[in-house]
């Protein structure tokens, strides 16, 4: 029998890994918009959206296991954390994407400690 523990973990595995994927590919999209003036954008491509997807997935299969082991049931378990994944990961796409538009628009300034 899989414990909730052992849910909680292979999600959060399933976090990480996801979550480096995505990172390399935003840097690979970076590093060729500096060296090339390829454009970030956009921001759709399969690696992205697969990585990003198991990002959720994970975030998903986490708070599922978490959700259990405080003695939730499991179909409400996985609504609450299709919820959770859903309303925290659709907005930070957009944040993402739209740090790549300023990124290639150019108006990405860097930030130095203590100047607002």
């Amino acid at each position: 029998m899989i414990t909730s523990i052992t849910v909680a973990w292979t999600g959060g595995v399933l976090i990480v890994i996801s979550s480096f994927s995505f990172v390399r590919v935003l840097q690979l999209k970076i590093q060729g918009w500096n060296r090339e003036r390829l454009s970030p954008l956009p921001l759709e491509g399969f690696y992205s959206i697969t990585s990003w997807v198991g990002i959720l997935a994970g975030l998903t299969i986490m708070f599922t296991g978490v959700l259990e082991t405080f003695t939730f049931s499991p179909l409400k378990s996985l609504i609450a954390s299709l919820i959770l994944a859903f309303t925290t990961g659709l907005p930070m796409w957009g944040v993402v994407k739209s740090l790549l538009e300023d990124v290639e628009s150019g108006t990405l300034k860097p930030m130095e400690p203590g100047q607002f």
